[in-house]
């Protein structure tokens, strides 16, 4: 009988992070291999304001000097995921969470936004931007399914230990899309 060698956490945390890109890429080419014509054409909700001028003193290209808004109209409400949360978030989240985290956050720039960082000694971004395709299955279906696939990166704020919300960034605009308070859309192992 030949006895397994047992990995070192090193090596597990390895073997995960292959697993994970190796699942990224999958990911990312059945999406892409889906046929030209089950794309869908971008969605235009809000007309923009006819007069609008270019800012000539800041970089044109850069929203990290702008301040945060955010904009709930393309938030996905309807149904349940698979795990039984309802995609419509409760009253109470949007009362004690939700609501309040945004409030805070859209007296800040994108630049200050971004550089804040959580962890401790292993300090890592607290919000930021993350491709679609290494977000659950179900999620990615999702995301496609409510024609944000012209969106190849979500942008996700980190509003406690667990707790995440999800969108998209147009500009300096935030687009919510989904409350995840257990941390499921990405799950990752908790310490």
């Amino acid at each position: 009988m030949v006895k397994e060698k047992r990995l070192s956490p090193k090596e597990r945390r390895l073997a995960r992070e292959l697993a994970g890109v190796a699942a990224a890429a999958e990911k990312r080419a059945r999406l892409l291999a889906r046929p030209e014509q089950e794309r869908r054409e971008p969605r235009i909700e809000n007309v923009p304001a006819a007069a609008k001028e270019a800012r000539a003193s800041e970089n044109p290209t850069s929203i990290y000097g702008l301040q945060m808004e955010w904009c709930p109209l393309r938030s996905d409400c309807d149904g349940a995921w698979s795990w039984g949360q309802e995609r419509k978030w409760p009253d109470k989240d949007w009362e004690d969470t939700i609501g309040p985290a945004l409030s805070d956050l859209a007296k800040l720039t994108w630049g200050e936004i971004v550089s804040q960082t959580t962890g401790g000694n292993e300090r890592h971004k607290k919000h930021h931007d993350m491709d679609v395709t290494v977000i659950a299955d179900e999620a990615l279906a999702r995301w496609i399914e409510r024609g944000l696939e012209e969106y190849d990166t979500a942008f996700r704020f980190r509003l406690g230990n667990k707790p995440r919300l999800w969108g998209f960034r147009t500009a300096s605009k935030f687009n919510i899309v989904w409350w995840d308070p257990e941390h499921k859309i990405y799950p990752v192992e908790h310490k």
